[in-house]
């Protein structure tokens, strides 16, 4: 199987998504059919606008998944079926042949429907596809060049500091467990001012960030806390660059959220001042 490093954020939603199936049915092991449904869970994937574009929706999908397994006294973190196991190698295989950085929800139903293991082929029949129908749609989903949201080329750039690492592995997983579409400028937030390691905790917290509030933006979906952090990674490493660091700390993270015009305004949302941030931080640095 895949490193779950190679997964991109839609497809860790989607086997989120496929594990809490498994609980909710009481089935004994998440297979193929659970990652199917999944995938149609997983708004804005790849792989959800293709089973979309066929009619395979959760809404319809789930009365028949719940019936594809006996029911059992299943452990809250229920296993992958070795089916599931064979689904996701597949789909690592299929991901290697195009060339791709990355294992995403496409990769995943091209796994799926490769071999037709498991039991999402009796899904599809259920639900009056069928796995080639769905594997052609791919096919021409990754011929037009569409590719998936995916953090980890920028998050693996050599330059960050391995505090930085964690946070931005940490606000990733905590878009995820939130079931947001990308990791986003309020996710990375939240977790600058959760980390206590990074003096850039301290800091926010001594400007009046609230946590709760930061909170109610992201269950809310507020604009201001979901734009994208995959700009503001990139121009961060600039950033870092032009101080003159080897590195990209958590600091400059901040530097840059308070220099760009969608972290700005989410800073100035949450009550703080981001030139009065920026001149603690630039003060903080000279001094360490």
């Amino acid at each position: 199987m895949a490193s779950y490093n190679r997964y991109s954020h839609h497809a860790r939603r989607a086997l989120t998504h496929a594990a809490q199936l498994t609980t909710r049915f009481r089935h004994s092991h998440v297979d193929t059919a659970h990652l199917l449904v999944g995938v149609m869970l997983a708004q804005g994937s790849i792989g959800y606008e293709i089973l979309y574009a066929l009619n395979l929706v959760a809404a319809r999908a789930e009365p028949h998944l719940a019936t594809l397994a006996p029911q059992t006294t299943a452990a809250e973190f229920a296993d992958h079926s070795p089916t599931l196991d064979d689904a996701l190698a597949l789909a690592e295989d299929e991901s290697a042949r195009l060339g791709c950085h990355y294992v995403g929800t496409e990769h995943f139903l091209l796994g799926i429907t490769r071999t037709n293991v498991g039991n999402a082929a009796d899904l599809l029949r259920l639900l009056d596809s069928s796995p080639e129908e769905v594997r052609q749609r791919v096919r021409r989903t990754i011929t037009a060049g569409v590719v998936e949201f995916n953090l980890q080329a920028a998050k693996n750039n050599a330059r960050f500091s391995e505090l930085s690492r964690r946070v931005i592995t940490a606000a990733e997983q905590m878009a995820v467990a939130m079931d947001h579409e990308m990791v986003s400028l309020g996710h990375l937030l939240l977790v600058l001012l959760r980390e206590r390691r990074s003096p850039i905790s301290a800091l926010l917290r001594k400007n009046g960030l609230h946590e709760a509030a930061l909170k109610q933006a992201l269950e809310g979906k507020d604009s201001a806390a979901m734009t994208s952090i995959v700009q503001v990674l990139e121009k961060a490493i600039d950033q870092a660059g032009r101080l003159g660091s080897h590195y990209t700390g958590t600091e400059h993270l901040l530097l840059t959220l308070c220099a760009d015009a969608d972290g700005s305004a989410l800073l100035q949302q949450m009550g703080l001042k981001p030139e009065a941030l920026r001149q603690q931080i630039e003060a903080m640095t000279r001094g360490s």
